[in-house]
């Protein structure tokens, strides 16, 4: 999902709440670390070599590959194109969104939060062993 798209739903679950919210890329980002907690979105995990920079969490050694992973942090600048793509996996945009909204709801902080957890949940469901 492109953060023009991304920024068009979070404006539409805003009318009526707050619809003078100004969605700045550094709440993407605040959004996207707030996923990386609760699950391992695979398309922020890298092999871990020791000497990167961008290091979010270190995930627990494959016993099968004896590989470590990491969960990089995602590198969204203070300014990003409206085409461009989250850094996040598409099943987890909606959280994204979601939390977004939460950050800046009047009324529904709780209700964009639980959805946005009931996403993550199903997402961690439905990964593989």
């Amino acid at each position: 999902m492109t953060y023009g798209e991304a920024k068009q739903f979070i404006s539409g679950y805003l009318q009526g709440d707050n619809s003078s919210a100004v969605i700045e890329p550094i709440h993407f980002k605040m959004a996207i670390l707030e996923i990386a907690t609760r699950c391992v979105p695979k398309e922020l995990t890298l092999p871990y070599t020791g000497d990167e920079t961008d290091i979010f969490r270190l995930l627990p050694i494959d016993e099968d590959t004896a590989t470590q992973l990491y969960i990089k942090i995602p590198d969204i600048q203070q300014t990003v194109n409206d085409d461009d793509e989250m850094p996040i996996d598409q099943q987890l945009a909606m959280a994204v969104i979601f939390y977004v909204c939460s950050y800046h709801s009047n009324k529904y902080i709780e209700k964009y939060e639980k959805k946005a957890e009931l996403i993550i949940s199903v997402f961690v469901s439905n990964e593989l062993p």
